[in-house]
């Protein structure tokens, strides 16, 4: 997976906003889809500046368009969730929102179709990246603006990928673990967690993802 300069100019920045983050977390070796806390995008963008391979976010699909991103922008993100007037939300998002769709193009962000028909297309695209050797990134907060360490109730959905994988591929696919810290600004990988694929299926959703959670969650060591 190569991204684009357009990444890469603006990675350049956000590091010199975020700072220097220590990424203790060894390339991946085979299949695997990494799970991380949001954070209030603090874990987009410490891992995705500072993780020292490329890994394919996913992202809410509507950040992938500019039409619908400036839709959003409009209608929630600055307007409900910045409190700002209407009309200057509206400005500032037909201002914004172009380069964001742009940015997540060359990011090689997936788009996500959560609560949508569409969400088959999202699942066929990572198994596509997945197949073509690039790994996966994902947040699955419920509550994506809590600016903790910790991960809370995340959504079971991006855990169906194994079921999406398995039919493409006899090869284990590992869900790994991030951890953030902020105080010592480490991002952390847990074990690989994987789906036992005799075991039921609805009983290896809850392990897997409470798996996942336990050690995203887990006190840095040292």
């Amino acid at each position: 997976m190569r991204r684009g300069k357009l990444f890469a100019f603006s990675r350049f920045f956000v590091r010199l906003k975020i700072g220097r983050w220590t990424a203790e977390v060894a390339p991946p070796d085979g299949p695997t889809v990494y799970v991380c806390s949001h954070g209030n995008m603090a874990g987009p963008l410490a891992t995705l500046c500072w993780l020292p391979f490329p890994v394919r976010p996913w992202v809410l699909h509507v950040f992938t368009d500019r039409r619908t991103c400036c839709e959003q922008f409009s209608g929630y993100t600055f307007s409900q969730r910045f409190g700002l007037p209407k009309p200057l939300a509206g400005l500032l998002a037909r201002a914004v929102s172009g380069y964001v769709s742009a940015l997540m193009a060359s990011t090689g962000a997936i788009a996500v179709y959560r609560g949508s028909v569409h969400i088959g297309a999202t699942f066929k695209e990572t198994v596509a990246a997945l197949k073509a050797g690039d790994s996966v990134i994902i947040f699955p907060d419920v509550d994506y603006t809590d600016g903790s360490d910790t991960i809370g109730e995340v959504y079971n959905g991006f855990l169906l990928v194994d079921r999406f994988w398995r039919r493409a591929s006899e090869e284990p696919l590992d869900f790994v673990p991030l951890r953030l810290d902020h105080a010592s600004r480490r991002i952390t990988a847990g074990p690989p967690v994987r789906f036992d694929r005799g075991a039921d299926q609805k009983e290896e959703l809850v392990r897997v993802r409470e798996a996942l959670r336990r050690e995203i969650n887990a006190p840095e060591e040292g």
